[in-house]
Protein backbone atom coordinates (compact mmCIF):
# COMPACT_ATOMS: atom_id res chain seq x y z
CA UNK A 1 0.00 0.00 0.00
CA UNK A 2 2.79 2.39 0.88
CA UNK A 3 4.65 1.58 -2.32
CA UNK A 4 1.58 2.30 -4.43
CA UNK A 5 1.03 5.63 -2.65
CA UNK A 6 4.65 6.62 -3.25
CA UNK A 7 4.29 5.69 -6.90
CA UNK A 8 1.16 7.82 -7.23
CA UNK A 9 2.87 10.81 -5.65
CA UNK A 10 5.90 10.32 -7.87
CA UNK A 11 3.75 10.15 -10.99
CA UNK A 12 1.78 13.22 -9.89
CA UNK A 13 4.98 15.18 -9.32
CA UNK A 14 6.34 14.09 -12.67
CA UNK A 15 3.08 15.12 -14.36
CA UNK A 16 3.16 18.51 -12.68
CA UNK A 17 6.79 18.95 -13.69
CA UNK A 18 6.03 18.04 -17.29
CA UNK A 19 3.08 20.42 -17.36
CA UNK A 20 5.22 23.18 -15.89
CA UNK A 21 7.92 22.51 -18.50
CA UNK A 22 5.32 22.54 -21.30
CA UNK A 23 3.84 25.82 -20.08
CA UNK A 24 7.28 27.37 -19.70
CA UNK A 25 8.29 26.15 -23.16
CA UNK A 26 5.08 27.57 -24.64
CA UNK A 27 5.67 30.94 -22.98
CA UNK A 28 9.29 30.96 -24.11
CA UNK A 29 8.20 30.07 -27.63
CA UNK A 30 5.56 32.81 -27.59
CA UNK A 31 8.12 35.34 -26.40
CA UNK A 32 10.54 34.19 -29.10
CA UNK A 33 7.91 34.40 -31.81
CA UNK A 34 6.89 37.88 -30.65
CA UNK A 35 10.50 39.01 -30.60
CA UNK A 36 11.08 37.64 -34.08
CA UNK A 37 7.90 39.27 -35.36
CA UNK A 38 8.89 42.57 -33.82
CA UNK A 39 12.36 42.32 -35.32
CA UNK A 40 10.95 41.55 -38.77
CA UNK A 41 8.47 44.42 -38.42
CA UNK A 42 11.28 46.79 -37.45
CA UNK A 43 13.33 45.62 -40.42
CA UNK A 44 10.34 46.05 -42.73
CA UNK A 45 9.59 49.47 -41.26
CA UNK A 46 13.20 50.55 -41.66
CA UNK A 47 13.08 49.56 -45.31
CA UNK A 48 9.78 51.37 -45.97
CA UNK A 49 9.76 54.93 -47.32
CA UNK A 50 7.61 57.96 -46.54
CA UNK A 51 5.31 59.35 -49.24
CA UNK A 52 2.74 62.14 -49.32
CA UNK A 53 -0.94 61.17 -49.30
CA UNK A 54 -4.13 63.21 -49.19
CA UNK A 55 -5.57 63.48 -45.69
CA UNK A 56 -9.20 63.82 -46.84
CA UNK A 57 -11.34 63.56 -49.96
CA UNK A 58 -10.80 66.61 -52.18
CA UNK A 59 -13.04 67.82 -54.98
CA UNK A 60 -11.76 68.91 -58.38
CA UNK A 61 -10.44 72.47 -58.33
CA UNK A 62 -9.55 72.41 -54.61
CA UNK A 63 -6.51 74.49 -53.68
CA UNK A 64 -4.13 72.24 -51.76
CA UNK A 65 -2.84 73.36 -48.34
CA UNK A 66 -0.57 71.65 -45.81
CA UNK A 67 -3.63 70.55 -43.85
CA UNK A 68 -4.71 68.47 -46.86
CA UNK A 69 -1.52 66.35 -46.77
CA UNK A 70 -0.03 63.74 -44.49
CA UNK A 71 2.84 61.22 -44.57
CA UNK A 72 2.48 57.46 -44.88
CA UNK A 73 5.03 54.65 -45.24
CA UNK A 74 5.03 52.20 -48.15
CA UNK A 75 7.35 49.35 -49.17
CA UNK A 76 9.85 50.58 -51.77
CA UNK A 77 8.68 48.05 -54.36
CA UNK A 78 5.12 49.35 -54.02
CA UNK A 79 5.99 53.01 -54.59
CA UNK A 80 5.43 54.45 -58.06
CA UNK A 81 7.94 56.88 -59.55
CA UNK A 82 5.42 59.72 -59.73
CA UNK A 83 4.47 59.57 -56.04
CA UNK A 84 5.53 62.70 -54.19
CA UNK A 85 7.65 62.67 -51.04
CA UNK A 86 7.38 64.78 -47.85
CA UNK A 87 10.10 67.14 -49.09
CA UNK A 88 7.84 68.02 -52.02
CA UNK A 89 5.02 69.31 -49.80
CA UNK A 90 5.80 73.02 -49.97
CA UNK A 91 6.26 72.84 -53.74
CA UNK A 92 2.68 71.64 -54.30
CA UNK A 93 0.92 73.81 -51.71
CA UNK A 94 -1.21 76.26 -53.67
CA UNK A 95 -1.73 73.87 -56.59
CA UNK A 96 -5.27 72.77 -57.43
CA UNK A 97 -6.61 69.26 -57.95
CA UNK A 98 -7.32 68.34 -61.57
CA UNK A 99 -9.88 65.72 -60.55
CA UNK A 100 -11.46 64.22 -57.43
CA UNK A 101 -8.91 62.58 -55.10
CA UNK A 102 -9.81 60.24 -52.25
CA UNK A 103 -8.53 60.09 -48.70
CA UNK A 104 -5.23 58.19 -48.42
CA UNK A 105 -4.48 58.47 -52.14
CA UNK A 106 -0.78 59.16 -52.83
CA UNK A 107 -0.18 62.68 -54.10
CA UNK A 108 1.10 62.87 -57.68
CA UNK A 109 1.86 65.70 -60.07
CA UNK A 110 -0.64 64.25 -62.54
CA UNK A 111 -3.41 64.91 -59.99
CA UNK A 112 -2.40 68.56 -59.56
CA UNK A 113 -1.91 71.64 -61.63
CA UNK A 114 -0.51 75.05 -60.79
CA UNK A 115 -3.15 77.60 -59.94
CA UNK A 116 -3.45 80.43 -62.41
CA UNK A 117 -1.53 83.38 -61.11
CA UNK A 118 -3.60 86.39 -60.23
CA UNK A 119 -3.17 89.36 -62.56
CA UNK A 120 -4.71 92.68 -63.43
CA UNK A 121 -7.03 90.96 -65.93
CA UNK A 122 -8.90 89.37 -63.00
CA UNK A 123 -10.77 92.65 -62.53
CA UNK A 124 -12.50 92.06 -65.86
CA UNK A 125 -15.71 90.13 -66.35
CA UNK A 126 -16.18 87.71 -69.24
CA UNK A 127 -16.55 89.63 -72.49
CA UNK A 128 -14.91 92.80 -71.16
CA UNK A 129 -11.69 94.45 -72.30
CA UNK A 130 -9.20 96.72 -70.59
CA UNK A 131 -8.26 99.44 -73.08
CA UNK A 132 -5.50 101.90 -72.27
CA UNK A 133 -5.16 105.29 -73.92
CA UNK A 134 -2.86 108.27 -73.57
CA UNK A 135 -4.61 111.33 -72.15
CA UNK A 136 -3.75 114.90 -71.30
CA UNK A 137 -4.22 116.96 -68.15
CA UNK A 138 -7.63 118.27 -69.24
CA UNK A 139 -8.93 114.76 -69.86
CA UNK A 140 -7.98 113.65 -66.35
CA UNK A 141 -9.71 116.74 -64.93
CA UNK A 142 -6.41 118.15 -63.67
CA UNK A 143 -5.68 115.12 -61.53
CA UNK A 144 -9.14 114.85 -59.95
CA UNK A 145 -10.08 111.74 -61.92
CA UNK A 146 -9.72 108.59 -59.80
CA UNK A 147 -9.83 104.84 -60.25
CA UNK A 148 -13.43 103.68 -60.00
CA UNK A 149 -14.90 106.83 -61.54
CA UNK A 150 -17.37 106.38 -64.37
CA UNK A 151 -17.16 108.65 -67.38
CA UNK A 152 -18.57 109.30 -70.81
CA UNK A 153 -16.08 109.43 -73.66
CA UNK A 154 -17.26 112.13 -76.05
CA UNK A 155 -15.83 112.73 -79.52
CA UNK A 156 -16.56 114.91 -82.53
CA UNK A 157 -16.46 113.03 -85.82
CA UNK A 158 -16.19 115.15 -88.94
CA UNK A 159 -17.76 114.28 -92.23
CA UNK A 160 -15.64 113.07 -95.10
CA UNK A 161 -14.40 115.29 -97.88
CA UNK A 162 -15.39 118.94 -97.81
CA UNK A 163 -18.65 118.42 -95.89
CA UNK A 164 -18.83 121.03 -93.13
CA UNK A 165 -21.04 118.99 -90.81
CA UNK A 166 -19.76 116.81 -87.96
CA UNK A 167 -21.39 114.56 -85.40
CA UNK A 168 -21.00 114.42 -81.65
CA UNK A 169 -20.90 110.82 -80.40
CA UNK A 170 -20.36 109.31 -76.96
CA UNK A 171 -19.63 106.10 -75.09
CA UNK A 172 -21.38 106.28 -71.71
CA UNK A 173 -20.92 104.53 -68.35
CA UNK A 174 -17.25 103.67 -68.81
CA UNK A 175 -15.36 102.73 -65.64
CA UNK A 176 -11.78 103.87 -65.03
CA UNK A 177 -9.89 100.80 -63.74
CA UNK A 178 -6.30 102.14 -63.83
CA UNK A 179 -4.45 105.43 -63.95
CA UNK A 180 -0.77 105.38 -64.84
CA UNK A 181 1.67 108.22 -64.61
CA UNK A 182 5.40 107.73 -64.99
CA UNK A 183 6.43 110.14 -62.22
CA UNK A 184 4.77 112.43 -59.74
CA UNK A 185 6.67 115.31 -61.31
CA UNK A 186 5.18 114.56 -64.73
CA UNK A 187 1.72 114.37 -63.19
CA UNK A 188 2.00 117.77 -61.51
CA UNK A 189 3.42 119.33 -64.66
CA UNK A 190 0.34 118.24 -66.56
CA UNK A 191 2.19 115.96 -68.95
CA UNK A 192 0.37 113.14 -70.71
CA UNK A 193 -0.51 110.07 -68.70
CA UNK A 194 -2.67 107.03 -69.43
CA UNK A 195 -6.12 105.85 -68.45
CA UNK A 196 -7.36 102.28 -68.67
CA UNK A 197 -11.06 101.84 -69.40
CA UNK A 198 -13.31 98.85 -68.73
CA UNK A 199 -15.12 98.35 -72.06
CA UNK A 200 -17.49 95.84 -73.57
CA UNK A 201 -16.68 94.61 -77.06
CA UNK A 202 -18.96 97.09 -78.85
CA UNK A 203 -17.65 99.97 -76.73
CA UNK A 204 -14.04 98.96 -77.45
CA UNK A 205 -14.71 99.00 -81.20
CA UNK A 206 -16.44 102.37 -80.94
CA UNK A 207 -13.54 103.78 -78.92
CA UNK A 208 -10.95 102.64 -81.47
CA UNK A 209 -12.86 104.59 -84.14
CA UNK A 210 -12.47 107.83 -82.19
CA UNK A 211 -9.17 107.21 -80.41
CA UNK A 212 -7.05 109.23 -82.83
CA UNK A 213 -9.56 111.97 -83.59
CA UNK A 214 -9.49 113.52 -80.13
CA UNK A 215 -12.05 113.05 -77.40
CA UNK A 216 -13.18 114.54 -74.11
CA UNK A 217 -13.86 112.69 -70.88
CA UNK A 218 -17.00 113.76 -69.05
CA UNK A 219 -17.15 112.71 -65.41
CA UNK A 220 -20.41 111.02 -64.38
CA UNK A 221 -22.26 110.66 -61.09
CA UNK A 222 -21.02 107.41 -59.49
CA UNK A 223 -24.47 105.88 -58.91
CA UNK A 224 -26.33 106.85 -62.08
CA UNK A 225 -26.49 105.22 -65.49
CA UNK A 226 -26.20 107.74 -68.25
CA UNK A 227 -27.77 107.32 -71.69
CA UNK A 228 -25.61 107.53 -74.76
CA UNK A 229 -25.80 111.04 -76.14
CA UNK A 230 -28.04 111.37 -79.19
CA UNK A 231 -26.06 112.10 -82.29
CA UNK A 232 -25.75 115.83 -82.66
CA UNK A 233 -24.97 117.40 -86.00
CA UNK A 234 -22.61 120.32 -85.60
CA UNK A 235 -21.94 123.07 -88.14
CA UNK A 236 -18.35 124.07 -88.65
CA UNK A 237 -18.07 127.86 -88.89
CA UNK A 238 -15.18 129.49 -90.73
CA UNK A 239 -14.13 133.12 -90.26
CA UNK A 240 -11.86 135.17 -92.45
CA UNK A 241 -10.03 138.32 -91.39
CA UNK A 242 -11.49 138.41 -87.89
CA UNK A 243 -15.03 137.75 -88.99
CA UNK A 244 -15.14 139.98 -92.11
CA UNK A 245 -15.76 137.74 -95.05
Amino acid sequence: MGVQLKLKWTLSLLLLLVMALVIASYQLMAVYVEQQSRAREQQRSAAMEWVLVFRTDLEQGHTVSLDDLQQRKYPPDYISEDWLRPQDAMAIVGNVTQHFVSRGEPATLSALQQARRASFSDVLQAGEYAVTATVGIDQIHHGLLAIGNRVSIVAQQFGSGSAPESQLTSIANVEIIAIDNATNEAWHQGLASTLTFRLKAAQAVAFEKIRNSGYAIWLQHPESDYPTLPEQRLIRVYTINGGDI
